[in-house]
């Protein structure tokens, strides 16, 4: 692959030939029959880029062509094609038009990402290239925690435009925890339980991690109303993003205890708790009503979400017994049954019955109920292995920000593993997702300097197969991008050892970082 063709996740295929296309002001883009979303996002791009008209009609200039064509196999497949004729697109489903825009994206030049005032004057040219491709991986995920620390809607959205230009397609919302609840519920009209779900967002809204030493400063407060829930998830959509809720039960529920005081056995609501501290709060199996609540919370949760998964958490119930844990976990899991998702859960919860077809996220730990749940109940497996997916570890020791507890490590630590392992075949394994706690960041910037260049690492693992995986060719590739990333306005990393074509602004400028983390 030459430096102009270079394409990250690297594709299956990229076969550059002799010759050169020309784009000009006249460059147009022509839709396709159900190729119009992705064809219009694209010439809005280019045209913001450009600052050139780029019609989506007529029969003179350059054409860059967006086809659905059903020859294409499978639905987030693609081929891009770049000759003397003109630039073509093609897929059997918007999706892999979508990611084929993707990669058309990175042949042109990164100035383009900010805006024509910084884009080249003239003309584009493009090498011929042809490019067969296609995810090994359907679930390409990052989990981020609003939970520790909440993140608009702005951050949210800028969030999803850098992550699928690295074509990841999931995005797993992690939306309450010990400190926190951050999504807006209604109190049902025919409410046996007596519970006002409203509680949940008014007290739950106001708490973060705030805790000396903990990243820089406490964390941001807040919540997301059901408009909101529903725009981010439209957001998402029309790129291609599945989003995926986590309601973590039985563990990590204090905010929920002190919301609602009628789940705990006295009556009184538990204090609000502002520390990092897990495996200290759990949901009581003989409450009456743990059950319709916690059922009641995944039918709204699964009202406002269109994709296929519910996440239960299911992790560090450290104070839960083993037996109430199995119990609550598989009524829970039934629950989530009812509302027609698919359940996931992080891999404690393969202790208990789930139904046929769940999904396990595995993070750490025994993995042997994992592949129990595989062999006996046709469960797929997420793969986030702590070690090599987690990102919000820290690069170093001397970072300002960030945890250590899994692996402190750079984009070769993130790049050199394989989802297949351990007594999984490659039909087992349904994606993988990295995810990003945030008790240490406290606004995207940080997040995106831990996230970057760690996750590109994570997305050719999770798009590329196996055998085109190549650190010597990632890391040229991964310095190529730098341009493109600070074009973009992304805090990132830059990498020991990488020769970046460009550097970031400093994200940590003097004053702005209060206290690290030990822990």
């Amino acid at each position: 692959m030459s430096s102009q063709h270079f394409i990250t996740p690297v594709p299956r295929s990229v076969v550059p030939s002799a010759g050169t296309l020309t784009l000009t002001p006249a460059t147009r883009v022509v839709p396709g029959p159900g190729a119009e979303s992705v064809a219009v996002r694209f010439a809005a791009w280019l045209r913001a880029g450009t600052g050139w008209e780029v019609p989506l009609a007529g029969d003179t200039g350059p054409a860059i062509t967006f086809t659905l064509d059903p020859s294409v196999d499978g639905g987030e497949a693609y081929t891009l094609t770049v000759n003397d004729d003109g630039v073509r697109l093609a897929a059997a489903h918007p999706a892999g038009l979508f990611h084929a825009a993707s990669s058309l994206r990175q042949l042109l030049p990164a100035a383009l990402e900010k805006g024509h005032a910084d884009a080249p004057s003239g003309t584009i040219d493009v090498g011929h290239v042809h490019v067969e491709d296609a995810p090994r991986f359907a679930y390409r995920g990052i989990m981020l925690d609003v939970a520790r620390s909440y993140y608009p809607m702005d951050e949210i959205r800028r969030l999803i435009d850098v992550m699928t230009r690295f074509k990841y397609n999931v995005l797993h919302l992690h939306l309450a925890d010990d400190q926190s609840w951050r999504v807006e519920l209604d109190t049902p009209e025919d409410n046996p339980t007596g519970i006002d779900f409203t509680e949940l967002a008014r007290i739950g809204k106001d708490g973060a991690v705030n805790r000396e030493g903990w990243g820089t400063g406490p964390g941001r407060t807040g919540y997301y109303t059901q408009d909101d829930y529903r725009l981010i998830v439209e957001y998402a959509a029309e790129r291609f993003v599945t989003v995926v809720p986590e309601f973590d039960v039985p563990g990590h529920v204090n905010a929920v205890l002190a919301a609602i005081p009628q789940l705990n056995p006295d009556g009184v609501a538990t204090s609000p708790n502002a520390t990092g501290e897990v495996g200290f709060s759990t949901l009581y199996n003989d409450n009456p009503l743990t059950r319709p609540f916690v059922a009641e919370v995944f039918r709204q949760l699964a009202a406002l979400t269109p994709g296929p998964y519910l996440h239960l958490g299911g992790d560090e119930a450290l104070v839960t017994s083993k037996e109430d844990f199995i119990a609550m976990v598989g009524d829970f899991a039934a629950s989530v049954a009812a509302t027609g998702k698919t359940v996931m859960g992080w891999n404690e919860y393969a202790q208990a019955e789930l139904p046929a077809g769940a999904v396990i996220q595995y993070w750490d730990g025994d993995l042997e109920p994992t592949l129990r749940q595989v062999r006996d109940n046709g469960a797929r497996v997420v793969m986030s292995p702590g070690k090599g997916s987690y990102l919000d570890q820290k690069y170093v020791e001397s970072d300002p920000i960030g945890l250590k507890w899994a692996a402190m490590g750079d984009w070769d630590l993130h790049y050199g593993w394989d989802p297949v392992r351990d007594g999984l075949a490659e039909q087992d394994v349904l994606g993988v997702e990295a995810p990003l706690w945030s008790e240490t960041i406290r606004s995207l910037d940080e997040a995106h300097w831990l996230i970057y260049p760690r996750a590109i690492a994570v997305a050719e693992t999770a798009w590329s197969g196996a055998e085109a995986k190549d650190p010597a060719s990632f890391a040229v590739r991964l310095g190529a991008l730098g341009e493109r990333l600070v074009a973009l306005d992304v805090t990132f990393r830059p990498s020991p050892g990488i020769a970046w074509n460009a550097r970031p602004r400093d994200v940590f400028a003097a004053g702005a970082v209060t206290g690290t983390m030990d822990a």
